[in-house]
């Protein structure tokens, strides 16, 4: 599925990244470059792109998604870089590399900031709570079918700014997570709750025995059977939204979802139960299932709470509670195992 089109911008939800990225920067040093910064909602996520707490490019989509104006946030960060420039020598090195990257990402991607401008202002996205799961899925549906028509990149994951390139580095970061996890391998078969374009299918097709997908919208189904053509291992289909009703019991060894439980959520919390009981019904004994992104609320400890009483009823342990193990990407990771009957 997609990265919402208006994420939260809440300083919890916004808050650290794991990986590569290092919040090892004085807050005076970036206090003094973002002071004063236009407009005032723009320096908090500025400040924690340089102190290394927000990728670049996550920090440039939150710019781009509280102003939906791209001159807007080239002059935010022309400012920035000018600043860095003028003062050089008191500007700590990490900093002025940040800037660097921050300016020569945004210059890189100038056609992509602008469709996604574009697409922002068409006002087809919606963070407010379904009236019904019927309801929350219809508009799921019709959202996905139309963003993928946009941008297939930014209709997966905003933060990659159109870029096959970002979205490939993003993509592996998924994907290396779930390895380090021991969730794939050659006698795994997994299932992906909401593929999109089919682009962790195709990434993991070479290291487990099969790959399903499934999605609510038949557009994103399209391009996900394009992306994988030739795969013999990967299988994608277009779902109902409501469960896994195509898969029989103990047919996987992993089920995961990058960014869907999110829409599941808004739909209603009844959806997300049903998943979390429909995971655990298609998942062989012990088995895996992972869940990247479970709201965009901006409350992280909710976020553990409701996932934990979730996991107790339906028949989970947790192994990992809401863990941030990305460098580009600012996700939160679950994950759990089914516990034996």
């Amino acid at each position: 599925m997609v990265e919402p089109l208006l994420p939260s911008l809440d300083a919890t939800s916004a808050a650290a990244s794991g990986g590569s990225l290092s919040p090892d920067v004085p807050a005076a040093e970036v206090e003094r470059l973002v002071a004063g910064v236009e407009p005032p909602s723009f320096r908090p996520i500025l400040a924690r792109c340089l102190a290394g707490t927000v990728s670049p490019q996550v920090a440039l989509m939150q710019m781009i998604c509280e102003s939906e104006s791209a001159p807007a946030v080239r002059a935010a960060v022309d400012e920035v870089t000018a600043r860095t420039d003028a003062d050089s020598r008191a500007t700590d090195s990490i900093v002025r590399d940040r800037v660097d990257d921050l300016t020569r990402i945004l210059v890189d991607h100038e056609d992509g900031v602008d469709r996604i401008v574009d697409m922002l202002r068409s006002n087809v996205d919606s963070s407010a709570p379904a009236a019904t799961v019927e309801e929350g899925i219809a508009y799921c549906e019709q959202l996905f079918d139309w963003s993928v028509q946009q941008s297939e990149e930014a209709s997966v994951a905003m933060y990659s700014l159109g870029s096959p390139e970002l979205l490939a580095r993003a993509t592996g970061e998924v994907v290396e997570q779930l390895a380090r996890w021991g969730t794939l391998g050659a006698d795994r078969t997994v299932l992906q709750i909401g593929c999109g374009i089919g682009r962790i299918e195709r990434a993991i097709a070479g290291r487990v025995r099969a790959a399903y997908g499934i999605d609510v919208s038949v557009e994103m189904v399209r391009a996900a059977r394009r992306r994988c053509a030739g795969l013999a291992n990967v299988h994608l289909e277009k779902s109902s939204g409501h469960d896994l009703a195509l898969f029989e019991a103990e047919q996987f060894d992993l089920v995961y979802a990058v960014d869907t439980f999110p829409y599941l959520l808004q739909s209603g919390p009844e959806l997300v139960e049903r998943h979390f009981a429909e995971a655990h019904r298609v998942l062989k004994p012990a088995g895996d299932f992972v869940i990247f992104n479970y709201s965009y609320r901006g409350d992280l400890d909710a976020d553990r709470a409701d996932v934990r009483r979730l996991a107790r009823a339906g028949g989970f342990v947790v192994l990992d509670d809401g863990v941030r193990p990305f460098a580009l990407w600012d996700g939160t990771g679950w994950r759990m195992r089914k516990v034996e009957d």
